[in-house]
C-alpha cells in the first residue's frame, strides 16, 4: 500500500510539473511581468494609492482646522453671551440711574421753585406798598415781577403758584410770548 501511494504522489508531481506552464522554462511568467498595460496598471495603482495617501492627509488637515474652527466659535459664542449679559446689566443700571437723576431733577426743579417763589414774595412784599392799589392794572393784590432771559410763563406761574391762565388774564397778554425785561402783574393768593 505505501508503494502504490508513493507512486501516485511521484505521478501527481510530474503531471503537474509537465502541464503548467508557471513550472516551464520560465517564459510564460516574463511574458506576465513585461506585458505594459499590466505595467501601465500598476503605475496607476501606485499613483492613486499616492493620491489617496494625500487626500487622507488632506482630510486630516481639515478636520484639524474645524476642530479649531469649532473651538473659536464656541468661545465667540461664549463671550457673546458674557457681553450680552454685560450689556443687560448696564442697560438696566442706566434704566435705574435714569429714574433717580429724573427723580433728584424734579425735586431740585420744586426746591428752586419753591425758593424763587419766596425769594419774590419777599422782594414784593418790600417793593410794593400795601397801601398803594395804583400799581395793580385791576382791583385785588398783585406781586410784579419782572422778566429775565430763560423765563416762561409756566416756570414763572409755578414760582409764585398761580396757573398760566391767572397771569395772562392779569397782564392782558393773548399768546404764550414774553419779554426780557418786561414786568408782570402776578395775582396773589
Amino acid at each position: 500500500m505505501k508503494k502504490y501511494s508513493f507512486i501516485l504522489v511521484l505521478a501527481g508531481i510530474l503531471i503537474l510539473m509537465t502541464g503548467c506552464e508557471t513550472f516551464n522554462s520560465g517564459g510564460s511568467q516574463s511574458q506576465y511581468v513585461s506585458n505594459p498595460d499590466i505595467i501601465e496598471l500598476k503605475n496607476e495603482v501606485t499613483l492613486l494609492k499616492r493620491k489617496i495617501h494625500n487626500i487622507q492627509n488632506s482630510n486630516a488637515g481639515i478636520a484639524q482646522k474645524l476642530a479649531s474652527l469649532q473651538n473659536q466659535i464656541n468661545y465667540v459664542n461664549e463671550q457673546n453671551q458674557q457681553q450680552a449679559k454685560a450689556l443687560n446689566s448696564l442697560s438696566r443700571e442706566i434704566s435705574q440711574e435714569k429714574v433717580q437723576r429724573q427723580q433728584a431733577l424734579d425735586k431740585m426743579v420744586e426746591t428752586v421753585a419753591d425758593q424763587t417763589a419766596k425769594t419774590v414774595n419777599s422782594i414784593a412784599a418790600q417793593s410794593v406798598p400795601k397801601s398803594s392799589p395804583a400799581s395793580a392794572p385791576a382791583a385785588g393784590a398783585y406781586y410784579k415781577h419782572k422778566v429775565a432771559a430763560g423765563e416762561t410763563l409756566s416756570a414763572i406761574a409755578r414760582a409764585y403758584k398761580v396757573s398760566v391762565t391767572e397771569i395772562k388774564e392779569a397782564n392782558n397778554i393773548k399768546g404764550h410770548i414774553i419779554r426780557v425785561g418786561q414786568i408782570l402783574h402776578i395775582p396773589k393768593k
